[in-house]
């Protein structure tokens, strides 16, 4: 209650401290596995929840709840190859391969935003600065994840199998897919064979909070040559222009299931100038940004009844936003918790003035996944937004 009263008498330049988190609070079962713990304390930057994961190949951060999700379902994932890898069948795929025992967890490449100890996420980073990103969008991919097109029909069988993206950019994952791959196509192992040894039958579940639940068919069926011809295709006959759909087909940030979930997304979605926003996520400078931006296409399409039928796309303040059926200015995000930092601060206002400017006379709407503390909804109502929890 002491919070609310403050943040009804604080005075528009009011900011706030962005609190910790539990993990066990947050996660659930995910905080811990076979072969990875989250650190109890999660910090947040004002976006987006960062946490610190020790793993049997090496420690990193992870930016964000869905990130974490996806991360805690590819440890699964490579916790069940390294048990695959143990067993009879595949000791013997391995002599008839002539191939030497697979050594996991190997050459651990990150995203430069989710090394241990940057307390600024890539999301928070694109907010701060928005063009920043659009200087090199697609470098920095590790050599490993620049060859997307030479990911096997067995690997994709494989990650299909264990409800991963073949094209993980977690790269101990990429590596122990492709070396079980070799393996099992070399040593006559057949995928499925050699996955129910271990899970008794059936493939590996994937949590419903995970990118793994909503990864495209097309992404095991194709190679990812095919599914980027696809999403070309899509985003034309969307009317994006072929510069924007050349660059964000050409961003490695963006895994080919990370595209054509975007591309089937604002197909469903059926607004217009689609063109504004694929121009902007075209210009993602990390993973970490890349994988919001798909968060956010596939957040518009699920909510877009309750947002009030999106209609359109409309650039405000270096960011794409939409316009409803009934006019309204819609800023929907998938943020994780939303607190009034100096940056959240600083760019929310930044947005709410250029939209005030710009469209005197919409109404507007802000719509977060996670909540928003006292502080940030007031000052959000002051600078004229409608507030909107989403699920």
């Amino acid at each position: 209650m002491l919070a609310v009263t403050l943040c009804a008498a604080a005075p528009v330049s009011a900011l706030e401290q962005a609190p910790r988190s539990d993990a066990a609070r947050l996660l659930g079962a995910d905080a811990q596995g076979d072969n990875w713990t989250v650190g109890q304390a999660v910090l947040s930057d004002g976006f987006v929840w960062i946490f610190s994961v020790n793993t049997s190949y090496g420690a990193f951060q992870v930016n964000g709840l869905r990130r974490m999700k996806d991360r805690a379902q590819e440890l699964r994932a490579l916790a069940l190859l390294q048990k695959m890898s143990r067993s009879e069948a595949f000791g013997k795929a391995l002599v008839k391969a002539g191939l030497a025992p697979i050594r996991f967890g190997r050459d651990l490449v990150l995203d430069p935003f989710e090394t241990v100890g940057n307390l600024l996420s890539g999301v928070g980073k694109m907010f701060d600065t928005v063009a920043a990103s659009a200087r090199n969008p697609g470098g920095g991919r590790d050599g490993l994840l620049a060859s997307i097109t030479g990911v096997t029909k067995v690997e994709r069988e494989l990650a299909q199998e264990l409800k991963v993206d073949p094209y993980s950019d977690y790269s101990p994952l990429r590596a122990g897919l492709k070396d079980v791959a070799q393996v099992t196509a070399l040593g006559s192992l057949p995928v499925t064979a050699g996955i129910s040894f271990i899970t008794g039958g059936a493939g590996l579940a994937a949590s419903s909070a995970s990118t793994a639940s909503n990864v495209s068919g097309l992404v095991y069926s194709r190679t990812a040559r095919e599914v980027t011809e696809i999403v070309i295709k899509k985003l034309t006959a969307l009317g994006v222009d072929a510069a924007a759909v050349k660059t964000f087909a050409a961003n490695r940030f963006y895994s080919p299931a990370d595209q054509i979930a975007m591309a089937e997304a604002l197909e469903k979605l059926g607004a217009t100038n689609v063109n504004a926003f694929i121009a902007n996520s075209a210009t993602a400078g990390s993973f970490d940004v890349a994988k919001f931006n798909r968060y956010r296409a596939e957040l518009l399409v699920r909510d877009s009844a309750r947002l009030g039928t999106l209609k359109a796309f409309v650039p405000v303040a270096g960011f794409v936003v939409n316009v409803d059926g009934a006019g309204r200015l819609v800023a929907a995000f998938p943020f994780d918790a939303l607190f009034w930092t100096d940056a959240v601060s600083r760019n929310l206002t930044r947005l709410s003035a250029e939209a005030a400017t710009r469209h005197p006379k919409r109404p507007r709407v802000f719509a977060s996944v996670g909540t928003l503390s006292p502080l940030a909804q007031a000052e959000l109502k002051k600078r004229g937004w409608q507030i909107m929890k989403l699920d």
